[in-house]
């Protein structure tokens, strides 16, 4: 139970992270480029966010599942999804050659997955 309190703070911080140096670092300068057209930027935000309810929808189930068993099915389709952004994370890091510090996401949801995880074996 507590590994879901784990991933669910996890998860809250790593939102809060995302919606403002990221609104900071990658969205604003986004929205502002004049390189790409209107289409193509807000496609790109659209995606930004989809990623931000992701995390809050799997932050919602790890909750649940930390007070009731019955919501354990939640929090593992949380875990699965948080596990793939992880891997797609790191994938493009290696794909597209990246430095890890530049593009550390897949770290943090490599490790909101194993808590995740965890909390699925010990409850």
């Amino acid at each position: 139970m507590i590994a879901y309190w784990t991933a669910a703070a996890g998860l809250l911080v790593l939102i809060l992270v995302h919606l403002t140096a990221g609104e900071k670092e990658v969205v604003s300068p986004l929205l502002a480029s004049r390189e790409f057209k209107d289409d193509v930027k807000y496609v790109l935000f659209l995606c930004w966010h989809l990623v931000t309810l992701v995390m809050a929808g799997a932050a919602a189930g790890y909750i649940a599942a930390a007070m009731s068993n019955g919501w354990r099915d939640f929090a593992l389709a949380g875990t699965i999804l948080i596990a793939l952004l992880a891997v797609w994370s790191f994938t493009v890091v290696i794909w597209k050659r990246q430095r890890h510090r530049d593009m550390p996401q897949w770290i943090a949801f490599a490790a909101v997955a194993l808590l995740g995880l965890a909390g699925h074996v010990t409850t």
